[in-house]
């Protein structure tokens, strides 16, 4: 029955019922005279019942319309009805289907924005905080929650307090300003406690969907900034007073040349020397300052090679060993038989490790040890220089790789410049590689650098 009715879909509805009830009408009335009334009567039956059948089989295909609806908007979104029936049906069906297409590329397209916004607030550097006026966090980007600390219940759980995740009050008290009285504030911030410090911009925002009124809040995170302003002031500061000593000798001696010292031969040797040990103290604070700037720019270029540990501690003995010989330390090399070569710029390592046996010597009593080793560890050759001198207090142990460090309790050579350990560290980590020092206080200490092996 249902094949023999779609041989009559290109009938319209309307003239489907004027048929069903007219035709059986009709032949009944053309048998009245045969049949009587009973002819009229079976007319009417038949009429009824092919009415009732038609509107069956709409109400059918309006229930099956209905689910195929639901199914396209909220289950299935690539589903579609199949156009059939009376061409009434087949252009509600078509209106559908395209009302489908359209809410289909309408989801997409919000879809694909949303996740085009979402991966841009994810992934900047800036953090991004939503406030209403009730002070309610309504989102947090990750870069807010790393910058302050906390962390944001999961996708549709209700807002959560601002005070309950950022409790600063600086930050409260621009949020509150900006969603209540609609002020822009900017201000800077710093966090004791993670000893960060943060630029802190804060606007309103057209009211959401419920008339309550917000603030959105950029956060900037300048520590390093700030960081990078404090060592270039301490940079020069630590400069100008290391400069300051040779120069005031340099004056001082030319002063008393001028003054008549000049006449005597030995008293101006005497002054000659002492400007040429000032000038040479001038030349090397300059040249290392050059270097370190340039290795920690990445300006100075590694001339790589092959080359072996031994050779290399070897050198460094041969350049450094009379030194600790005429200061009376007991120098001595342990190198494992079966240490991997290393791929390393071979003059800035061996400047590396004999900055190292330099400070060893300078910090160790005469009569003290110096030991060199090298030996292999999972997959790096280690380089360490041990001694037995005084040590390093245990606050200060985090901090003597800085430039222009040097140990407050030291009663060793306090000549140097405070810059030999920075560009060691320097040397050694443009070479992908550690380095770190264990010291024991009065017991001596001990600087490891750690080369990976290619």
């Amino acid at each position: 029955m249902p094949d023999l009715c779609r041989m009559f879909d290109f009938i319209p509805l309307r003239w489907r019922y004027a048929i069903a009830a007219g035709v059986p009408m009709i032949v009944g009335l053309g048998l009245y005279f045969v049949f009587g009334w009973w002819s009229m009567l079976a007319g009417a039956v038949v009429a009824v019942i092919c009415v009732w059948f038609l509107g069956h089989r709409q109400m059918i295909f309006f229930l099956r319309s209905a689910i195929g609806i639901i199914r396209t908007r909220s289950i299935d979104r690539r589903y579609r009805l199949t156009p059939q029936g009376p061409p009434e049906q087949r252009r509600i069906i078509n209106a559908v289907n395209r009302l489908a297409d359209n809410v289909e590329q309408t989801l997409f397209e919000s879809d694909r924005n949303r996740r085009y916004y979402e991966t841009i607030l994810n992934e900047v550097t800036v953090g991004i905080l939503v406030v209403d006026e009730d002070s309610m966090l309504q989102y947090a980007n990750p870069a807010a929650r790393s910058i302050l600390g906390f962390e944001m219940p999961g996708y549709g759980s209700l807002p959560v307090q601002l005070a309950s995740r950022v409790n600063i009050y600086e930050i409260n008290d621009a949020v509150t300003a900006s969603a209540i009285g609609g002020e822009t504030i900017r201000r800077n911030v710093e966090l004791y406690d993670s000893n960060r410090h943060l630029e802190v911009f804060t606007r309103s925002l057209p009211p959401d969907d419920n008339g309550r009124r917000r603030a959105i809040v950029i956060i900037n995170d300048r520590t390093d900034e700030f960081r990078l302003g404090v060592s270039m002031r301490e940079f020069v500061a630590n400069a100008s007073h290391e400069l300051r000593t040779p120069i005031a000798s340099i004056q001082a001696s030319v002063e008393t040349l001028k003054m008549g010292a000049a006449t005597d031969p030995e008293t101006a040797k005497q002054f000659l020397d002492r400007i040429d040990d000032s000038a040479q103290r001038m030349a090397t604070l300059v040249s290392e300052m050059m270097d370190l700037t340039l290795l920690e720019t990445g300006r100075l270029p590694l001339q790589l090679e092959t080359t072996h540990p031994k050779d290399l501690v070897g050198a460094v003995l041969d350049s450094h060993g009379p030194v600790g010989a005429s200061s009376e330390h007991k120098i001595s090399a342990e190198i494992e038989d079966d240490v991997a070569p290393v791929l390393v710029d071979r003059p800035k390592m061996e400047r590396a490790i004999g900055n190292l046996l330099v400070n060893a010597l300078k910090f160790t009593q005469p009569g003290g040890t110096v030991k060199i080793g090298c030996r292999s560890e999972d997959g790096m050759v280690l380089f360490s220089v041990e001694d037995s001198g005084e040590g390093i207090d245990p606050e200060e142990l985090p901090h003597i790789f800085e430039r222009f460090y040097k140990s407050h309790r030291s009663t060793g050579d306090r000549s140097g410049f405070g810059l030999g350990l920075a560009i060691t560290k320097n040397i050694v980590e443009s070479h992908d590689g550690s380095v770190d020092a264990v010291s024991v206080v009065n017991e001596g200490s001990m600087f490891t650098i750690k080369l990976p092996i290619y």
